[in-house]
C-alpha cells in the first residue's frame, strides 16, 4: 500500500470521526437547550395551574386525580418548550450569524462548536418538535383529560389513542380532498399540514398584532401625570383618613352595644333563674318561657351586630390598603413619569413605523421583482452591518422581532375568542392550559415563516421552513396577500381605536389613573341614629304576641 493511499484512508477516517463528533456535539447542545426550555416551561405551568382536589401537600398521595393532571402537565410542558424554541429561533440565529462573521470571535476556542450545521440542526429539531407537539402530544393530552377519570391509566391511554387515530384519518381525508380540489398533487400531506398551520398562525397575527400594539400604547398612555397630581393625591389621602376615623368610631359604638347586650342577657338570665319562695327547686314556667324568647331575640340581634362588625372591619382594612397605595403613589415624581412617557411614546411609535416600513418594502419587492436577485446590491447597501457583531442591523432586526412577538402575544389575549383562556396565576384548569399551549404552538410553528415573509430579517430560513415559499406558486401569492392584509388591518385597527372610539363615545367621564372622578359623598358614611323608643316598642309587641296566656286566657 502506497503512502498516498494511506493518507487518503486516514483523511477519510478523520473526516468520518469529525462528522461523528460534530453530530454528537450538535445533539448534546440541542438536548441541553431543550432541557433548559422544558424546565422553564414546567415551572411556569406549575405556577399557573390551579391547585384543586388537594389542600395539603401531605395529602397529595391520596389525590386520585393527581397522576392524570401530572401527565397532562408533562405533555403540555413539552409543547410549551417547543413553542418557546420556535419563538427564539430567529434571535438565536441572528446572534450566532453575527458571531460567525465577526473577525474578533471567528477564531475563539469557546465558539468552535458554533457553526452552520448546528443552526440547521436546531431549525430541523424545532420544526419536528413543533409538529409532534401540535399534532400528537397536545391532542393526546386533551383527549386523555376528557376520558373517564375512574378508569385505569392503560384503559384511558388506549381509548385516547383510538380517538386520535380516528381524528387523524379524518384529517388525512380532508387534506387529500383539498389537494384534489386545488390540483396540487405534487405536495405531500405533511407539507400541506404545515401550510395550513402557517395560514392559521397568519390569521391570528392579522387580528392580534395590531390589537397588541394598541394595548401596549394604552399602558404607556397611563404614565403621564397632571401638574396638580400631588395636590389631588393629598386631598384623597385626607378624605381617606377621615373615612377611616368615621368607621373606627362606628366600630367602637358597635362594640359598646355588643357588650351592653351581653351584660343585659346575663342579668336577665340570673334574675329569671332565682328560686321561688314556695320551693327551693321550683321555677316559674312563664318566666322561663319569656327568658327563652328574650334570649332568642338578643342572640339574633347580637348575631346581626356581629355581622355588621365584620363588615365594618373589612371596610376599614380596604381603606387602609387604599391609604398605603395613595402613599406609594404620592412618592412618584410627575417629571420622571412624564419624561418616561415621552421616551416610550417616541420609541414605540418609531419601532412600529419600522415594522410597517419593512412590511411595505417586502411587499414592493414582491410586486416589482419576481426574484430577489436584482435587489441584492441594494440590500447589501442597506444592511451592511447586518452580520456585524451587535451592529445596527442585528440589533435592529432583533428589536423588531421582539416587539412584533410581544405585540402578537399580548394581542392574542386581548381579542374576544381568547379572552376566556387568558393565563392567571394559580387559577388555570387543565383544559385552559392545553388551549393556551395550543395557541402558542400554532403561532410559533408558523413564526419563522411569518418573520421572513414580512421582511423583518434579511436572513433566509433554514431546514423545512425554507420550502414554504418555493414549494408551489400558491405560497408566493399567500405571502403577498399576508403582507397586504397586515398593512390594511394595522391601519384599520389604529383608526378604529383612536378615531371611531371617540366618535362613538363623545361624552364620557374623565378617567385619571384608572379611576373616574366622581363627586365625593360624605353622607354615605353617616347614618341616622337609632330610636331607642322604637326598639322598645317592637320588643314589647314581640313579647305580647309570643307570651303564653294566663289562666283567664288573656295575654300580658
Amino acid at each position: 500500500m502506497t503512502s498516498i493511499e494511506e493518507n487518503s484512508i486516514l483523511s477519510a477516517s478523520e473526516r468520518a470521526a469529525n462528522e461523528f463528533y460534530s453530530w454528537v456535539r450538535q445533539n448534546i447542545i440541542a438536548f441541553l437547550l431543550f432541557v433548559s426550555l422544558y424546565s422553564i416551561s414546567y415551572s411556569l405551568l406549575q405556577r399557573f395551574r390551579r391547585k384543586n382536589r388537594i389542600t395539603d401537600i401531605e395529602e397529595e398521595e391520596d389525590d386520585p386525580y393527581g397522576i392524570d393532571s401530572l401527565i397532562i402537565i408533562i405533555l403540555c410542558a413539552g409543547g410549551l418548550a417547543m413553542a418557546l424554541a420556535g419563538f427564539l429561533l430567529w434571535p438565536f440565529t441572528m446572534i450566532a450569524t453575527a458571531l460567525l462573521h465577526n473577525e474578533i470571535f471567528s477564531g475563539n476556542y469557546y465558539l468552535t462548536w458554533l457553526d452552520v450545521e448546528l443552526l440547521v440542526t436546531l431549525w430541523n429539531y424545532a420544526f419536528i418538535g413543533c409538529n409532534i407537539s401540535l399534532f400528537a402530544l397536545l391532542p393526546f393530552a386533551f383527549f386523555y383529560s376528557e376520558t373517564d377519570q375512574l378508569r385505569t391509566f392503560f384503559a384511558k391511554a388506549r381509548e385516547t389513542l383510538i380517538i386520535m387515530g380516528l381524528v387523524g384519518m379524518l384529517m388525512y381525508g380532508f387534506i387529500y380532498t383539498l389537494k384534489m380540489l386545488f390540483g396540487i398533487s405534487n405536495v405531500d400531506e405533511l407539507e400541506m399540514l404545515n401550510l395550513f398551520t402557517c395560514i392559521g398562525g397568519a390569521l391570528i397575527c392579522l387580528k392580534a398584532t395590531p390589537r397588541g400594539y394598541i394595548e401596549i400604547f394604552s399602558c404607556i398612555s397611563k404614565l403621564p401625570l397632571r401638574p396638580n397630581y400631588r395636590r389631588s393625591l393629598k386631598e384623597k389621602l385626607k378624605r381617606n383618613k377621615m373615612d377611616i376615623t368615621v368607621w373606627q368610631q362606628r366600630l367602637e359604638n358597635l362594640e359598646r352595644g355588643l357588650r351592653s347586650i351581653y351584660s343585659v342577657n346575663n342579668t336577665s338570665r340570673s334574675a329569671i333563674l332565682v328560686p321561688s319562695t314556695e320551693s327551693q327547686y321550683s321555677y316559674s314556667s312563664e318566666k322561663l318561657y319569656a327568658s327563652g324568647i328574650a334570649n332568642n331575640i338578643i342572640t339574633n340581634r347580637s348575631g346581626h351586630l356581629s355581622n355588621s362588625r365584620n363588615e365594618i372591619i373589612a371596610k376599614i382594612n380596604k381603606l387602609e390598603e387604599e391609604e398605603k397605595r395613595l402613599q406609594k403613589d404620592l412618592s412618584h415624581s410627575p417629571l420622571y413619569r412624564n419624561m418616561l412617557f415621552l421616551v416610550l411614546f417616541i420609541v414605540s411609535h418609531f419601532i412600529w413605523l419600522l415594522i410597517l416600513g419593512h412590511i411595505l418594502y417586502a411587499l414592493m419587492k414582491s410586486l416589482l421583482v419576481d426574484d430577489g436577485k436584482e435587489l441584492k446590491n441594494l440590500e447589501a447597501l442597506i444592511g451592511k452591518q447586518t452580520v456585524s457583531l451587535f451592529g445596527f442591523g442585528t440589533l435592529n432586526e432583533i428589536t423588531l422581532i421582539f416587539c412584533f412577538t410581544s405585540a402578537t402575544i399580548i394581542g392574542v389575549y386581548s381579542i374576544s375568542p381568547f379572552k376566556r383562556i387568558r393565563p392567571r396565576l394559580g387559577k388555570m384548569t387543565v383544559q385552559q392550559i392545553i388551549a393556551n399551549v395550543t395557541v402558542l404552538l400554532v403561532i410559533s410553528s408558523s413564526w419563522p415563516v411569518l418573520v421572513r415573509v414580512l421582511g423583518l430579517t434579511r436572513l433566509s430560513s433554514a431546514g423545512p421552513y425554507e420550502n414554504f415559499s418555493t414549494m408551489t406558486n400558491i405560497g408566493q401569492y399567500l405571502a403577498m396577500a399576508f403582507r397586504v392584509s397586515a398593512l390594511i388591518t394595522t391601519v384599520f385597527s389604529t383608526l378604529e381605536y383612536y378615531v371611531l372610539r371617540m366618535i362613538r363615545n363623545p361624552s364620557h367621564t374623565p378617567i385619571v389613573n384608572g379611576t373616574s372622578r366622581q363627586p365625593y359623598n360624605h353622607a354615605r358614611f353617616y347614618q341616622p341614629p337609632r330610636d331607642r323608643n322604637t326598639d322598645e316598642l317592637n320588643l314589647n309587641r314581640y313579647f305580647f304576641h309570643h307570651s303564653p296566656p294566663d289562666h283567664h286566657g288573656m295575654r300580658r
